[in-house]
Parts: C-alpha cells; sequence; structure tokens
C-alpha cells in the first residue's frame, strides 16, 4: 500500500475525528456513552482536540472527571500511527545527529536541482543506513514510554466493518510493555525507509506487527526548494501498526457501537475520508525516561 506524502492523511483524520465527536455528542445512549456514564444521569460532554502536539484527539467529559481518547481511522487495509516525532536526536543522540548531518549534505548538494529516481535513491539509501544505530535497549524505551504517555482510551472508526470500537489500554498493547527480556530488533523490508520489529528469545522469533519508519515530513521537493506549499522539510520517526485486524482480534474489554444502532438512517457522515494514520505524539521522545525507572 503506498504511503500518503503530502499530508491527506492528517487533513482527512482531522476531519473524521470532528464528525466522531458531533456523532457521540448527540448519541447519549450509545454503548460507548453507556460505559462512561456508568448508570448516573451525567451527560458526557466530548471535545475535539486539534493539532498535532495534543497526546490525544477528543476528550469525554463525565461530571468532574475528564478521559482522553486517541481516534484511529481503519479500514480493510492499511496502516495508522502510533508516534510521529521529528525528536530524533532525543530519541537516540548518534542516529539524530547522523541523520542530520546526512540531511544537511544531501540538501547541499541537490538544493534546486530537479528531482530524479537516483535522488530518491540516494535519500532512501541515508534513511536505510541509520536504521544501524538503532539498539534493542532504544526500541523498548520508546515503546514503553510510547505506552505510558498514551491516552487511556483508544477508539477505532472500524469504517468497513462500519462500527466504533473503543478499549483502554491497559492488556491492550503487549508488544510495547510485556517482553522486556526478549530482544528487539529490527529487520528490512521492501521499503528502504521501513523496518519491521521483531522480538527473540531462546530460538524464537516473533513479528510483533510494529513498523518503524524514517521519512521527511514534507518530502523531498520541500527539502530542496522544489515545493510551492512548504518551505522545509525534516526527517521524522514513526511507528506504524501492521495488520489492524490482527490487533482488532485481540483486544480486550472493548465497547463497540455498530453503525446501523447508532445512526437510524441518519446522514451523519463518519465515514466521509478513507485514509488511516493520524500524527499523534509529536512530543513522546523528547519525555523519555529510563527504562529501569518506569513503572507501569
Amino acid at each position: 500500500m503506498p504511503y500518503k506524502t503530502r499530508g491527506e492523511t492528517h487533513y482527512g483524520g482531522i476531519n473524521n475525528e470532528k464528525e466522531l465527536v458531533k456523532l457521540l455528542n448527540s448519541k447519549l445512549d450509545v454503548n460507548i456513552n453507556s460505559y462512561f456514564t456508568q448508570g448516573t444521569n451525567n451527560i458526557p460532554i466530548w471535545k475535539h482536540l486539534g493539532g498535532t502536539t495534543q497526546k490525544a484527539d477528543c476528550e469525554v467529559n463525565i461530571g468532574n472527571q475528564c478521559f482522553d481518547i486517541s481516534i484511529k481511522n481503519h479500514e480493510n487495509t492499511g496502516t495508522f500511527d502510533w508516534i510521529n516525532t521529528s525528536k530524533l536526536e532525543e530519541f537516540n543522540e548518534e542516529l539524530g545527529k547522523s541523520v542530520k548531518k546526512s540531511i544537511d549534505n544531501f540538501k547541499k548538494d541537490n538544493y534546486g536541482n530537479e528531482i530524479t529516481k537516483r535522488m530518491r535513491d540516494d535519500l532512501a539509501n541515508i534513511f536505510n543506513s541509520e536504521f544501524d544505530h538503532i539498539t534493542s535497549d532504544q526500541i523498548k524505551i520508546l515503546l514503553n514510554t510510547l505506552y505510558i504517555k498514551y491516552p487511556k482510551y483508544v477508539l477505532i472508526n472500524h469504517c468497513s466493518a462500519k462500527s466504533l470500537i473503543m478499549y483502554p489500554k491497559e492488556n491492550n498493547f503487549p508488544e510495547f510493555v510485556e517482553y522486556s527480556d526478549w530482544e528487539y530488533f529490527l529487520k528490512t523490508s521492501r521499503a528502504k525507509t521501513s523496518r519491521m520489529i521483531f522480538r527473540r528469545k531462546d530460538g524464537v522469533e516473533v513479528n510483533t506487527n510494529l513498523r518503524l519508519r524514517m521519512v521527511l515530513n514534507n518530502g523531498l521537493g520541500a527539502l530542496i526548494g522544489k515545493s510551492e506549499k512548504n518551505k522545509y522539510s525534516i526527517p521524522c520517526l514513526k511507528i506504524q501498526q501492521d495488520k489492524v485486524e490482527t490487533l482488532i482480534s485481540k483486544l480486550v474489554n472493548t465497547i463497540t457501537d455498530k453503525y446501523s444502532t447508532i445512526l437510524n438512517n441518519e446522514t451523519i457522515n463518519i465515514e466521509s475520508v478513507k485514509t488511516p494514520g493520524l500524527d499523534l505524539l509529536a512530543d513522546v521522545c523528547s519525555q523519555m525516561v529510563p527504562l529501569t525507572e518506569q513503572s507501569l
């Protein structure tokens, strides 16, 4: 599946989030709202949270309680992002400095030139070589920190199944927190800018279905002065969820609402955008603590 490189994913995701918030504010008796009200007379108030630095996409207020929620949009295929950060140096100082130097040199050599296949290959080779700087402990610290900083709930708009699936993060992020005694490592994939995260122990290797990517946030054209829309482009690190259907099948303590039950032939458009993946947690890496200090 081709990745989005021009900002379509983030724009579409925000539109979809607003529609979901509108929907949940208007349908007080759906299962998701009933879960939060717990049989009380409190009215849930949903609020959309804009901006890429938010750790949540929306919040729901019940009386004096507030719950943060991350929203994901999913079709039959595709991925979504768990993290998208430009703070590579705070994740891995050696990696951050090396990538910055390599990209700066690449920009100097190519600025103002027409984009060619060879230029794209050279850029991909830079990111491909940088994966070698990432260690097992650094991957585990990143995953643990991401879990700690993540909102308490995740809400998946499962478009093809025509349902909303909400679940708590507790007991639903095993690859992030439950295998501290395993070695985490990266395996190459077809794309030079992407590696799969695996773990291994006692001769057993397991695919976590998490993908690590390094890309430019605004693409090659913006980096070398060939984009009218964007004037700069910087390296970003992403963790993406592959095989979302497998993830969904293993979730526990889910709360589900079907479109047919919610809408009753109304025309609120919660399928208006078909692009999965959202820009989230841009500051996670800046808040990392050593793995030994974390308490889950």
